[in-house]
């Protein structure tokens, strides 16, 4: 297994025993006909017979304002993490700033941006957030000799 599922299974358990999966894979397909049994099978359903539970996991509420500030970062592209999520998360959360990728695919450093970097560098050395609404351009685009 993963070393991520121990974190992710600890600190999110499932609801439902091992049984009960097939039916909760089929109302993830009705959600996301394209990830719900993907994400569902391999990131989630482990979790059904995971042997342990986090005791300090946080559970909201996720409006709560933090000392230091959040940062997010979404690709405008990603078909895994929908920006309109992302968007959503920045409102729900009381101390963050989105900084928006005009970027393609999942994961920022399979499509680089320097300015993406910079930003995660001051982020984690300083606590400094860029701006709201700063967007970066990745360093290629789709089909440049570069691109990977």
């Amino acid at each position: 297994m993963p070393p991520g599922w121990a974190i992710q299974c600890a600190d999110g358990p499932a609801d439902q025993g091992s049984r009960a999966w097939p039916q909760v894979i089929g109302r993830l397909e009705q959600i996301s006909r394209l990830q719900g049994r993907i994400q569902g099978w391999w990131e989630w359903a482990p979790c059904a017979s995971w042997p342990v539970r986090a005791q300090d996991n946080y559970r909201g509420p996720w409006n709560a304002r933090t000392p230091n500030p959040i940062l997010l970062i979404n690709q405008r592209y990603d078909p895994n993490t929908g920006y309109a999520n992302a968007v959503r998360a920045e409102q729900y959360l009381g101390n963050a700033v989105l900084l928006t990728q005009e970027g393609y695919g999942h994961l920022y450093f399979q499509d680089p941006s320097v300015c993406v970097s910079n930003a995660i560098v001051d982020y984690l050395v300083n606590l400094i957030t860029p701006p709201r609404g700063t967007v970066c351009q990745s360093d290629h685009q789709p089909f440049d000799p570069g691109f990977r």
